[in-house]
């Protein structure tokens, strides 16, 4: 059964109806960790909004990454609020989190707290027992979070919803565990009246899209191939990229899609969108190195003319015996023929590396410095970014961690104290690796890239400029996997 035969045969995924009136104020917030720049729309919020509206409730937005005034703005929303939604990922974020369901709950105790977002649908126990959140939302929450909006606000019992679950008077959870299918086609637009756009608006004007929820690969360290994968059909993708170019005015688009390059036929109907707005607007998007198998020179010529002028890879390893155990279904020579091939037709090649995995040797990291070689002799224009392995809870690589030492936080509140650096100076947490084996590894990777520095710090040095143009950058912060929207894992993003 399809996702849109889905949609039409079970009452579940049907599309709320506004019984036409105000039925109260439901505010979102998404927090800041405090290291932005500048910064993409807050996702889950945009597709979520519109649904919430269509159920009778009006709907606010506070995004505190651009919000310098936060705490006031969420102090004065909710003398109306009806219910108050929070996402968060597992890192720096939960700090601005936390403290937004601080103020709801000594503001109006009685208020409910529904949170999303990877870390609460991995652990979502600790935000019940932690009395931040009433509710737990796991995965996709489009159809099921208003429906549980509509049963607090008439006081009536929760009903059966999929990834809802809540804790009762006695401590016990209850609620459904099973996460709602990564349903994406429906006919629904995007909120973006939900936001002030000029906030997110850099000097890049850059906007980021996503035609495809989900992925179908399983890659051990990411959380999303926790939910199965929907894309929006060719008559929704073409409006909405022409909402952002034509009428929000931006003129470079990144396509956010773990693996955008997977359908090769939407790809080039996709870059034929592009390619009608002439040359002044230009796109990147996320691929697998296997990419190169999928299209034609005559395909990917196409696509540059259409304004592609970067293409990044998650890697992550040069190691053979690595690419199997984190299940990347990639090779080494998949990393080599794309680099080729970016190089030939002047295309940027924006490449991802992990460092210190579970299980990785002194000879892997060798393999994966030579390969950063191979690649920067093929491309010299090649981007290469560097990640420090973290592990993200309910992944199989998170699960390999703690069998070899790995001491995770206990509480929310030292989840958002975990570093998230990529210098391994700077860390203190690899407790995977033996004190011997980090010390070596350290010293290979000090040798080798001295003090790292990302991309944005690269670009505000001004010895790295982004190929869509502008000099600002944003560090995109691990996945925003909000209310189960979901991104690759340890992907950093020029904007």
């Amino acid at each position: 059964m399809s996702k849109r035969q889905l949609n039409q045969r079970n009452p579940l995924f049907e599309l709320p109806s506004n019984p036409g009136t105000d039925k109260g104020k439901v505010v979102l917030f998404f927090p800041t960790a405090g290291i932005e720049q500048n910064v993409w729309f807050p996702f889950p919020y945009l597709y979520l909004g519109p649904f919430i509206e269509l159920a009778g409730y009006s709907v606010t937005v506070i995004d505190a990454r651009v919000e310098e005034n936060w705490r006031q703005c969420v102090e004065s929303e909710l003398r109306d609020c009806v219910a108050f939604g929070i996402t968060s990922m597992s890192g720096p974020d939960l700090n601005s989190a936390l403290e937004a369901a601080h103020i709801v709950r000594e503001s109006n105790s009685n208020l409910p707290i529904i949170w999303g977002g990877h870390h609460v649908s991995a652990l979502p126990e600790q935000a019940l027992q932690e009395s931040v959140a009433d509710y737990v939302c796991l995965g996709p929450s489009e159809f099921t979070f208003p429906k549980l909006v509509d049963a607090i606000v008439q006081k009536q019992e929760i009903p059966e919803l999929p990834g809802v679950i809540w804790m009762s008077s006695d401590g016990a959870i209850e609620g459904n565990k099973n996460v709602n299918p990564a349903i994406f086609d429906y006919e629904v637009s995007p909120g973006y009246h939900l936001l002030d756009v000029e906030k997110y608006r850099s000097e890049n004007n850059v906007a980021a899209y996503f035609k495809t929820r989900g992925c179908p690969f399983k890659c051990t360290f990411c959380a999303t191939g926790n939910f199965d994968t929907s894309t929006r059909t060719n008559t929704q993708y073409e409006s909405e990229i022409k909402h952002i170019v034509e009428n929000l005015g931006f003129n470079n688009l990144v396509f956010r899609d773990p693996t955008f390059f997977l359908g090769k036929k939407t790809v080039l109907d996709c870059a034929r969108i592009m390619n009608e707005f002439g040359p002044d607007v230009n796109w990147k998007g996320q691929a697998r190195a296997t990419f190169h198998k999928q299209y034609s020179h005559q395909d990917l010529a196409f696509m540059r003319e259409s304004g592609l002028k970067s293409v990044m890879f998650g890697i992550e390893t040069g190691s053979e015996r690595l690419m199997g155990t984190m299940e990347k279904r990639t090779k080494v020579e998949d990393a080599i023929r794309s680099a080729e091939i970016c190089a030939d037709l002047d295309i940027e090649m924006y490449a991802s590396f992990m460092f210190a995995m579970p299980g990785e040797t002194v000879n892997d990291l060798k393999d994966t410095i030579s390969l950063m070689h191979r690649i920067k002799e093929i491309h010299p224009k090649a981007l290469l970014q560097n990640c420090i392995f973290l592990p993200l809870p309910n992944t199989k690589m998170y699960a390999e961690a703690l069998e070899l030492g790995y001491e995770p936080p206990k509480t929310m509140e030292e989840w958002s104290t975990r570093n998230i650096s990529s210098r391994f100076e700077e860390r203190d947490d690899i407790t995977w690796m033996t004190s011997e084996a980090l010390s070596e590894f350290s010293r290979i990777y000090a040798d080798e890239f001295g003090h790292y520095r990302h991309a944005y710090e690269k670009e505000k040095a001004g010895t790295y400029k982004n190929p869509i143009g502008g000099n600002t950058t944003e560090m995109f912060p691990l996945s925003q996997s909000n209310f189960g929207e979901s991104n690759n894992y340890n992907i950093e993003t020029s904007h």
